[in-house]
């Protein structure tokens, strides 16, 4: 019965290819993906790791194949029958609750290279990138509180309160939130910073449901750090006519009056980098740490005014110089 249920995920789930080149083209390398539980489709977190592998077929003539678990106990079985098949490059792991499984998987298939991303795994074989999360929550920090004194706009009004929710208390959400708390109390620290957690990657419902909830109690600009689930923090904040702010990827394009800015986690970028490695033979073991210096974590324009955007360059750069401490626990 396991046995078939394998072959029936293989059947189902794995094998949709894309090849680039045409024609007898060799390929230049086969890459495997798996994405976060999530899936594709959640303007976030998978949807940029996909915008990287795309950005990989537009640089190089690559195979590549995909799967889109639903549940964290599907995620060492997929990375066992891609590893298994001994045909990839480099197989890619999206997320940092794949770590467990990776451990596993990459134990028993020493010769095969694995790239982990938002978490680490020590193993030889494994090039895990992480992101110094406190930094991109720092900015937007700055921006909200620097925002939700301008009471002239009718999205802001006289509360000194903003917020931010995260999809999971795990240690890189609380480092979100912990700059975005520090980033707004080094603006103001009058300040009111409310935070809490969906419990859940993939609920917009209890997305829109926490924030709406402080909308309720003041809060006029609210970062959704909740992959799939902070659409429903979006979606609050235009129903309400105040701000949201995205994450992971420009979601502006959802509620155009009224996504403030982006905490952008430049994945798609971590992803091209984890396969140029492997194309041009320098692969690296070991933690790489990205971050705003990189490229690797941002912001975007979106209406943020110009003397928000002058002042959170003043801070971006003070950031890039180590001129900051930020904490990175919420405590």
């Amino acid at each position: 019965m396991f046995k078939k249920y394998l072959l029936g995920i293989v059947l189902v789930g794995l094998l949709v290819s894309v090849f680039i080149g045409s024609g007898a083209v060799q390929a230049e390398g086969r890459v495997a993906i798996v994405f976060a539980t999530g899936g594709l489709g959640d303007k976030a977190f998978n949807d940029s790791a996909y915008e990287g592998m795309k950005l990989a077929k537009e640089k190089y003539r690559i195979e590549f194949e995909q799967a889109e678990p639903t549940a964290i106990a599907e995620y060492e079985t997929y990375l066992t029958q891609f590893a298994v098949s001994r045909r990839y490059d480099l197989i890619i792991s999206i997320g940092f609750d794949q770590a467990d499984a990776l451990t596993n998987v990459a134990s028993r298939f020493p010769e095969q290279k694995f790239a982990l991303i938002d978490s680490v795994v020590d193993k030889p074989n494994v090039a895990s990138y992480v992101y110094q999360e406190n930094e991109r929550g720092f900015l937007l920090g700055v921006a909200s509180a620097l925002m939700t004194t301008k009471t002239d706009d009718p999205r802001i009004n006289a509360a000194k309160k903003i917020g931010v929710i995260g999809g999971m208390k795990i240690p890189l959400i609380d480092a979100n939130i912990a700059g975005f708390i520090a980033g707004a109390k080094y603006v103001d620290p009058e300040v009111e910073v409310m935070h809490s957690y969906v419990g859940s990657w993939a609920d917009p419902a209890k997305g829109k449901e926490l924030t709406l909830s402080m909308i309720e109690k003041g809060v006029d600009i609210i970062w959704g750090a909740a992959g799939r689930s902070g659409l429903g923090v979006i979606k609050a904040a235009e129903e309400e006519n105040c701000y949201g702010l995205g994450a992971d990827s420009d979601q502006s394009y959802l509620a155009p009056e009224n996504v403030l800015t982006n905490g952008m986690k430049l994945v798609n970028n971590t992803v091209l980098i984890a396969i140029e490695e492997v194309i041009n033979d320098s692969f690296s073991a070991g933690t790489h740490v990205l971050g705003v210096k990189d490229g690797a974590l941002g912001y975007t324009d979106s209406l943020l005014p110009a003397d928000v955007i002058a002042k959170v360059e003043e801070v971006k750069v003070k950031v890039i110089n180590s001129e900051i401490e930020i904490p990175d626990t919420v405590e």
